[in-house]
């Protein structure tokens, strides 16, 4: 499949699904600050003073994340870190977690930033005829906020409104081809005329098109491996790069 020669221009992708965190929002960098300064205030309260703490209680949470095969809400994630790190019996434990369970209510209230290429394709798909959608393995609300954020932004910017249509698969699915399979059909797309765009080898691209999506762009993947099938996966930098193909 060669798709350097016009991706957009003859008419073979008629639809885009995009991966919504760390594709076309900066999620990983949200979660990160926030998660940080919850742990930095947790090992103050215990009494730990260990240089660096805060960032050992950030990766715990991450090697948890990868470990669990699906996405936790972030106060689960935050306690379970907290337990490994210092017990069961850790100090001001009730306290501690009514600390994080506000701190990740207002988390849950706010979204990340978009990239900066976002709405800069949005407006090139739209203005093409070509529909958008958005996919993602989260809860349903915090899905939906970002979805209005993007639409919100995209009218400010353009003066015009934007469709798009998104699917949420929930928390406690194990991320695989299902979500994206449930996906295409709500938005009623063709397969075969469809591209996907995430940032996940594994469970966007390759979880894709297992389910027979015609095309797909790697962004900055995770869980690559440089295998031959990977090497013939169109990869850009990030979501910008589709303005240059």
């Amino acid at each position: 499949m060669d798709m350097k020669d016009s991706i957009f221009e003859k008419g073979e992708i008629q639809s885009v699904i995009f991966d919504l965190d760390d594709t076309l929002f900066q999620t990983g960098e949200y979660y990160r600050t926030n998660m940080l300064s919850m742990a930095s205030f947790a090992a103050q309260m215990v009494g730990d003073s260990t240089p660096q703490i805060a960032e050992k209680i950030f990766q715990e949470g991450v090697n948890i994340h990868r470990q669990n095969g699906r996405p936790v809400l972030l106060n689960e994630l935050m306690k379970d870190a907290l337990r490994s790190i210092y017990g069961e019996n850790m100090p001001h434990q009730g306290h501690l977690h009514n600390y994080i369970d506000h701190m990740v209510e207002e988390f849950y209230k706010g979204v990340p930033k978009l990239f900066p290429g976002t709405l800069p394709v949005l407006e090139m798909l739209d203005s093409r005829g070509i529909a958008v959608a958005a996919h993602s393995h989260a809860q349903t609300d915090w899905t939906e906020r970002k979805i209005e954020y993007i639409k919100n932004s995209f009218s400010d910017e353009y003066q015009r409104e934007l469709t798009l249509p998104f699917h949420s698969t929930p928390l406690e699915s194990k991320k695989d081809s299902l979500g994206w399979a449930e996906a295409v059909k709500i938005f009623g797309f063709n397969p075969s005329t469809t591209l996907v765009v995430g940032d996940n080898l594994r469970d966007d691209i390759l979880a894709a098109q297992e389910v027979g999506i015609g095309y797909v762009i790697l962004i900055n993947g995770r869980y690559s491996e440089n295998t031959e099938t990977e090497k013939e996966i169109l990869r850009i930098n990030d979501i910008g790069g589709l303005l240059e193909l």
